[in-house]
């Protein structure tokens, strides 16, 4: 039934109609601050995750995640090469033409693999779709596999482009170890977080087994402000203004700029692209884990440099089984805990169905 919802339900080509504006829509469209996400070195935590420097780390991370929930981090362990070798790769896709790219559709394969249509999802039906197309990876499961054959969230084999169109190296080598990359980090960037947490340092591990991890390459053409929407047309992002759905996100962002994260005062902030940096923030999973005390803040995209803008997003989202309760003991919002996937169904869905 699950995957029934999403093959019937976010997949469905649709036509937008004109749809009162909801609040979300009407904040402020151009108003930005200086930018006040912390940059954190967790080189010393690499190192030696129990010494005075670490301690320090985690102490910065606790104070970013109850504060914006976003900071990037430096010293992170992945290679230039391989960050390089990732945006050459997406480069290389997305100048593809549309009819080499559309057979692609991730619409059309199991456990939503490969590429996401240009305008194909927005957060907010009072917004035109997102001026962004994408491809997804994740952890390749073969169509044998019980969770594939249950049609389990982001659960299937990857799909990769014909190599007449891109040879393995131009595109599924460099995508598969950008992702082992990622699928470390991103285990590490969990171990520090839980050690800001009194639930032990292992409170994560199973949520991090077998996990549902999206990664998503990202291609922003250029676009008009969305301040300068008027005339009853509809403002249009890049990204329109969203939480992140997971636990959290790990973002590179080329040498363009446009990531905004709004702070508790209604202001936009700036997240300035560092070529030696991730931008990590905190999605809605470990915000509910922690009783809302860390932040899953409303971000978006806005590209109106006139130039292509490249992003590689890694969702770590997790093991669908885990359920998103309070880690505390105290009752979930709503008073009955949901699971991962039950979780993520309906906000993927919402993000793709809307008409």
């Amino acid at each position: 039934m699950r995957l029934n919802i999403l093959r019937n339900s976010i997949f469905r080509p649709r036509t937008p109609t004109p749809l009162p504006v909801k609040p979300l829509a009407r904040r402020a469209m151009h108003t930005t601050s200086s930018t006040g996400i912390p940059t954190i070195d967790i080189g010393p935590y690499l190192a030696a995750p129990d010494s005075p420097e670490s301690r320090a780390i985690i102490s910065k991370v606790t104070k970013a995640c109850e504060n914006t929930g976003f900071f990037q981090i430096i010293n992170h362990g992945v290679t230039p090469s391989i960050q390089q070798a990732a945006f050459a790769a997406a480069r290389r896709f997305f100048a593809l033409p549309f009819d080499q790219k559309a057979p692609l559709d991730a619409k059309k394969n199991v456990g939503m693999r490969g590429y996401d249509v240009l305008a194909s999802q927005n957060y907010d039906a009072g917004l035109l779709p997102d001026l962004k197309e994408g491809y997804y990876t994740g952890i390749d499961v073969p169509l044998t596999d019980p969770a594939v054959i249950a049609r389990r969230f982001f659960m299937g084999p990857n799909v990769w482009p014909s190599e007449n169109l891109l040879a393995r190296h131009e595109f599924r080598e460099p995508a598969e170890a950008y992702y082992q990359a990622m699928l470390k980090l991103s285990r590490t960037v969990m171990q520090i977080i839980a050690r800001t947490l009194p639930y032990g340092e292992n409170v994560f591990d199973k949520f991090v087994e077998n996990p549902a991890a999206p990664l998503r390459f990202l291609h922003y053409p250029p676009g008009r402000a969305p301040a300068s929407a008027g005339g009853g047309v509809k403002p249009q992002f890049g990204s329109s203004p969203h939480t992140d759905f997971g636990a959290i996100t790990l973002l590179l962002q080329d040498e363009h700029e446009g990531l905004q994260v709004e702070d508790s005062n209604g202001r936009w902030l700036d997240v300035p692209p560092r070529p030696d940096a991730y931008v990590v923030n905190v999605g809605d999973m470990l915000s509910m884990w922690t009783g809302y005390r860390y932040k899953s803040s409303v971000h978006r995209v806005i590209n109106e440099g006139g130039t292509d803008r490249y992003s590689i997003v890694f969702f770590l989202d997790g093991n669908l089984d885990v359920p998103l309760s309070p880690l505390d003991g105290s009752q979930p919002k709503g008073g009955k805990a949901i699971t991962v996937e039950d979780h993520m169904v309906k906000r993927i869905t919402e993000s793709y169905a809307k008409k």
